[in-house]
């Protein structure tokens, strides 16, 4: 697994001085969402800065800012690892991020302009082209963070866009896992458009409680489907 993900950093185009850690931030955090490194994989610094040909200290600095930012973990014996979660924790993920993305999103939704709802709409069609389309996992759940990033980014509170951030983070491999599983994407869809259309309306305490039901759904369809994977001992990851 990690000889694979190093080989994969190893095809990165030479990075800059000046983003040189937020370019190795940016590798390993897309690694982690995308399960490519799955929970437990270990991240060792001198072989990350060594395949980048790179110094340690920006390799030491990005992987600091992903354990800050939940995504990495420090074990004894072990060092670095990618951080995994209990079922717990899951869920009480999903509920902080249920919360923010209701308020922030509804608060949104009274703010957004005719080109916000554009560029929703934008990534909803394509949304929809992959809803009976084999392989798209990847795609798709790039458009799906998108479609839900876009929702809030109207809001002109940057506290609770942080706070959002900083929610979705430590979960987006869960939320991806969830993406991978239904592999039929037309109820995603449905759900999206729904939410959009009272979006749309401006309509905020509808928009929030439909919100909350989105989540709360997909974080039961996460929980179960992954209680039912670990009982049968099947692979939860998606392919490479």
């Amino acid at each position: 697994m990690e000889e694979n993900f190093l080989k994969k950093m190893a095809e990165q185009p030479p990075l800059t001085a000046d983003l040189l850690v937020r370019k190795i931030y940016s590798i390993l955090e897309e690694n982690i969402i995308s399960m490519a490194l799955l929970p437990e994989s270990k991240l060792v610094e001198d072989n990350i800065a060594r395949v980048l040909g790179v110094s340690r200290s920006p390799v030491r600095e990005a992987l600091m800012q992903l354990e800050n930012a939940g995504l990495v973990v420090r074990k004894t014996g072990k060092g670095r690892v990618v951080a995994s979660f209990t079922e717990q924790e899951v869920i009480d993920n999903y509920e902080v991020w249920e919360m923010i993305e209701s308020y922030t999103g509804g608060l949104a939704c009274l703010a957004a302009t005719e080109e916000d709802f554009r560029k929703i709409e934008a990534v909803l069609d394509q949304m929809k082209g992959l809803t009976n389309v084999e392989g798209e996992f990847s795609n798709y759940r790039h458009l799906n963070y998108s479609f839900h990033y876009n929702m809030i980014t109207p809001c002109s509170n940057r506290v609770l866009i942080r706070m959002y951030e900083n929610a979705l983070k430590p979960i987006q491999w869960c939320w991806n896992l969830s993406i991978f599983w239904q592999r039929d994407f037309s109820r995603s869809y449905g759900e999206h458009d729904e939410l959009l259309s009272v979006y749309r309306r401006r309509d905020r305490a509808r928009y929030e409680a439909l919100a909350r039901r989105h989540i709360h759904d997909a974080s039961e369809r996460f929980r179960k489907e992954y209680a039912r994977r670990k009982q049968a001992g099947e692979d939860a990851a998606p392919p490479k």
